[in-house]
């Protein structure tokens, strides 16, 4: 016998399962009949009909002309190549553009001075600008950026950044200072 409730089999007779406990009804199981068996089908012969062969057109057909065949000539063996790496520009060695890199690279300077004082953010935030605007002339009369031009550019940036977060730090305390002022004020009164 099977458990309805866990599945477990046991012994024929008990009244409960062994397994789970629950109580177990007889009920009784429906004997499997064999399935039934399919009895083969015979198949009507078929006739074959006859078929008509489809009429036969001659047609012309032409010959293609003869065409020249290439003849391979013997290739003499070459060396292998080597492969042509891209050498950057050699960086305008002029007076100008050297004034030009080191008035770049003072800017970003500054700029980055300026940025880590609280009370001089904005003036970080001129500098910061101001250096990367030369930077960008520098880049349009020169071709590109290198030495200390490419070291200034890079320090105006974060001397910008840097001083517009401390300028933003020292606005809300600025905020905050007026706020408390003006709310001291008001409590006296």
């Amino acid at each position: 016998m099977f458990c309805t409730n866990c599945g477990s089999q046991f012994e024929d007779g008990n009244s409960f399962c062994p397994n789970c406990g629950s109580k177990v009804e007889s009920v009784a199981q429906p004997i499997a009949e064999p399935a039934p068996v399919a009895t083969p089908v015979e198949a009507a012969p078929v006739q074959a009909t006859p078929v008509e062969a489809a009429p036969v057109v001659a047609a012309a057909v032409e010959a293609p002309a003869p065409q020249a065949v290439p003849v391979a000539t013997p290739v003499e063996p070459v060396a292998p190549v080597q492969p042509v790496y891209a050498v950057p520009e050699t960086p305008v060695s002029s007076e100008d553009a050297e004034s030009k890199a080191k008035s770049i690279l003072v800017m970003g300077i500054v700029s980055v001075a300026l940025a880590c004082t609280f009370w001089c953010s904005l003036i970080g935030i001129i500098f910061g600008g101001i250096g990367l605007s030369k930077a960008r002339k520098f880049i349009e009369e020169f071709g590109q950026l290198y030495g200390k031009a490419k070291v200034g550019k890079y320090l105006s940036l974060g001397g910008l950044i840097g001083s517009c977060v401390i300028g933003g730090i020292a606005a809300i305390y600025i905020l905050i200072i007026i706020i408390a002022a003006v709310a001291s004020a008001a409590s006296y009164y």
